[in-house]
């Protein structure tokens, strides 16, 4: 017995790769911001949390296309540095869990939160780029500030730091709006399954600010890195010897990262204070700062 069938007939398939110039629906990196602060504004909070996708629609999180562009497109981003954080889409994001940085698969956008900002400028850069290392030409570029205290405080400057992980890293202790300062008790502690510190430096980078009076300074170190703890105490001496007012750091802090990635805090513990000239306590407010491990 002989069959026979008449001609197949194949149906087309169209093959969409939205990262391919080629491609009628191709459009180039180009990132939205969907919430944060604006370029220019002021935040009254210390924290802040940016979010954002890419501008193009077709690029968006659908749950019919067979391709979720959203989560493999790549980006990275600066705050306050020349350095950039590594390029990371949302499938490493996933992967990662880094706490401070994530990816919502329900919406397609990607969260970044940032804590104990310091009141000072700030400018956030976020850039994309495609799996074929196409990059943006224009990414968003905001700049604002943060004023949400007044009176004298005692910090850990940056409140934000970003490091590899296994690198080397710094933080400050600062502080700022202080009038006839004359003395310190310092107190930080840290997470030494985390970082361990590697050195300490007084005076660093604050040099004008610590020696605007004609006093001796006086220090007391007590380093402890196998408990996390470091300690300073710091005062002026002399004759007629006036305080010192304005803002700067005090002592450098140098740290290497020994641990998993994520985030720790470097804390000032309230045992800490700052006295004036007639031997009153002046902080108002004591901050930590946070290290955040890519």
């Amino acid at each position: 017995m002989i069959y026979s069938c008449g001609q197949l007939e194949v149906a087309s398939i169209e093959i969409v790769n939205l990262f391919d110039p080629s491609d009628d629906a191709y459009s180039l990196p180009d990132t939205e911001l969907i919430e944060g602060p604006t370029d220019g504004v002021t935040l009254d909070s210390s924290s802040s949390t940016i979010t954002w996708r890419h501008s193009d629609p077709n690029y968006h999180y659908d749950p019919t296309h067979e391709v979720d562009y959203a989560e493999r497109i790549y980006y990275r981003y600066r705050l306050n540095t020349a350095t950039w954080s590594p390029w990371y889409n949302g499938i490493n994001l996933m992967e990662r869990q880094l706490g401070f940085w994530g990816f919502d698969t329900l919406s397609g956008l990607h969260v970044l939160q940032f804590d104990y900002l310091e009141d000072i400028n700030y400018q956030l850069e976020i850039m994309s780029k495609y799996p074929t290392n196409i990059q943006e030409d224009n990414w968003p570029d905001i700049s604002f500030s943060v004023d949400v205290y007044e009176g004298t405080e005692l910090l850990i400057s940056p409140a934000q730091v970003f490091a590899d992980s296994g690198g080397v890293f710094f933080v400050n202790a600062k502080l700022i709006d202080v009038t006839d300062f004359m003395g310190m008790h310092l107190e930080v502690t840290y997470d030494n399954s985390f970082m361990q510190l590697q050195n300490y430096y007084l005076e660093s980078d604050s040099t004008d600010f610590l020696l605007q009076s004609e006093g001796q300074l006086i220090n007391f170190v007590s380093n402890d890195p196998q408990n996390g703890h470091f300690q300073l105490d710091l005062g002026l001496a002399g004759g007629s010897v006036t305080g010192i007012s304005g803002t700067g750091n005090v002592v450098r802090l140098v740290f290497e990262h020994i641990g998993e990635i994520g985030q720790r805090s470097i804390t000032i513990s309230s045992e800490s204070s700052v006295r004036d000239v007639y031997n009153n306590s002046v902080v108002q407010h004591i901050f930590p700062g946070v290290v955040s491990i890519w």
